[in-house]
Formats: structure tokens, C-alpha cells, sequence
């Protein structure tokens, strides 16, 4: 699969550079052929199922982050990008991705200020209830991570900016698709699980869950998501070790406040969080 065409004086530079952000340039005697790993995004198709109008989505082949971009352009409620090379998730952590093998899409979401703390949780659920009888070893790890046994395949940052029309919620979600080489050891993509749907079945399956989603979180808050999160979350009851500020203790894992905050017991006293990092004991 792949988008042909001609070659210009300076193209070598180009490849060099583009070989380098692991872009799949493939250069011909009269023309260079960028080859997509699956079929690249199609503009009106997508504009047709989603029911957005074109100009509604922006498609990046290579861009810094699609949260960043979507954040700027207002116009946009879609965003997805082929590649990032500054993608952002919790505690302000970058990172650079494959070209073409995953699902990177960020998404304006409306939602009340008051459910901002529990969205991602929620969007999480949403992924989960999409992906979880193909794959029984998929979980939720609070806040906003999927893993798959030890290993995470997903994860989630909402981020929100004040403009003059007020608050914009963008939620921006990560999802490993295709076997991927350059993936760390920590991670695993679905297709290494089993899972074999497309980047476009993925989009169009957990969009439609989160419409569902988000409009009952706004009608009835957390509630009717408890009882998929005790089936989703692997770590209640657990003894983990969690940081928050640069503390780092030994905690047990009790349960997820209706606001989306942590409830843990440090051995001395428990204490609800908003933030922080789990790390699993082996």
C-alpha cells in the first residue's frame, strides 16, 4: 500500500531524513513510494462514518503530538497522525512513535469540568469493553494505561486549554496495532496478542463506545462504570509501589473514588490520590 511520487532535486536529503524519523521511503529510478504498513487513512471515508464533515479531521502523516495540534486548530474535532515525534502522556513523559503501525488519535470531547478527573478512566473502559473478549488478558491500570498481562498496549491523555469560545477538552488516545520491532520491551501491540482488527475497525468501534460512554457518564456520573472497572482493574487489593512527588512507598490498592481518584493504604494511613505512578511488584 503505498502513495507514489515524482522525485525532485534534494529528494536524497529528504530520504536520509526521512529514514531516520523511520518514515518508509522507497526511492525509484524517476519517483520515491511512501509505504503505509496498512491502508492510509481515507479522508472522505472516514468523514462519512464518524458523521463529521471533512474539514473536521485533520490527518498529519508526521506530526509533534495530534493532542498539541488539535489543541491549536479549533476548527478540528478529529485529529490522527501516522507518526508522532513528540507524543505526551502522564507527568509530561515524551516519546516518538513507528510510522503507519498504530492508532494515534485525539478526539474534542465535550464534557463538564467536573468529570474531567474521571474521562480517562472512563475512556479507558471504553477500550477495554471494545477489545476484552478478544483478549482476556487485557486490563485498566489506573489512571489512563491498558496492559495486556505486564506489558501495556495503550494509553490515554485529556488535556484541556482556555480559549475564547472556553474550555476545550481533547482526549488523545495511543493504541499499538502492528508487530513493531522498535516497540520497548514493556510494551506489546494487539496483533502480538491475537487481535487482528484494522487501525479503521479500532477507530470507528472505540469512537462509538465513547459516544455511548460519555453520554451516560454525564446523565448518571461513575456508577453505571463501577462494575466494568472491578472486571477491567488487576490491581485491587494489591501491594504496589506508587510515587507521587518524588515520595516513593509500598502501597495497597483499595478502590477508585467516583471522581476517578485512587483510594490506597500506605501501611500507615489510607489516602486518596489524583495522580501518580503504580509500579507492579513482580
Amino acid at each position: 500500500m503505498g502513495h507514489r511520487v515524482a522525485r525532485q532535486p534534494g529528494d536524497e536529503q529528504r530520504e536520509q531524513e526521512a529514514r531516520r524519523w523511520g518514515i518508509p521511503l522507497i526511492a525509484g529510478n524517476s519517483s520515491w513510494q511512501l509505504e503505509h504498513p496498512e491502508r492510509a487513512w481515507d479522508l472522505p471515508a472516514l468523514a462519512s462514518a464518524l458523521q463529521l464533515g471533512e474539514e473536521e479531521i485533520g490527518i498529519w502523516p508526521l506530526c509533534d503530538s495530534s493532542n498539541t495540534r488539535l489543541l491549536a486548530e479549533s476548527h478540528l474535532r478529529l485529529g490522527l497522525a501516522e507518526a508522532q515525534w513528540s507524543g505526551h502522556g502522564q507527568r509530561g513523559r515524551h516519546w516518538h512513535s513507528s510510522f503507519g503501525k498504530h492508532l494515534y488519535c485525539s478526539l474534542v470531547v465535550e464534557i463538564s469540568a467536573a468529570y474531567a478527573q474521571v474521562l480517562p478512566v472512563v475512556a479507558g473502559l471504553g477500550v477495554y469493553q471494545v477489545l476484552r473478549e478478544q483478549i482476556p488478558a487485557l486490563w485498566l491500570k489506573w489512571p489512563n494505561d491498558l496492559w495486556i498481562g505486564q506489558r501495556k498496549v495503550a494509553g490515554l491523555l485529556l488535556e484541556g486549554r482556555h480559549g475564547a469560545e472556553g474550555q476545550r477538552w481533547v482526549l488523545g488516545l495511543g493504541l499499538n496495532v502492528l508487530a513493531d520491532p522498535d516497540l520497548p520491551a514493556t510494551a506489546i501491540s494487539l496483533c502480538e496478542a491475537g487481535c487482528r482488527m484494522t487501525r479503521l475497525e479500532l477507530l470507528l468501534a472505540i469512537t462509538q463506545q465513547w459516544r455511548v460512554d460519555f453520554a451516560q457518564l454525564e446523565r448518571s456520573a461513575f456508577a453505571p462504570f463501577r462494575q466494568r472497572w472491578r472486571e477491567a482493574d488487576r490491581l485491587r487489593g494489591k501491594q504496589v509501589e506508587f510515587t507521587l512527588g518524588g515520595e516513593r512507598k509500598t502501597c495497597q490498592v483499595l478502590d477508585i473514588q467516583d471522581d476517578g481518584r485512587l483510594c490506597i493504604d500506605d501501611g500507615t494511613q489510607q489516602r486518596i490520590v489524583h495522580a501518580g505512578e503504580i509500579r507492579l511488584h513482580p
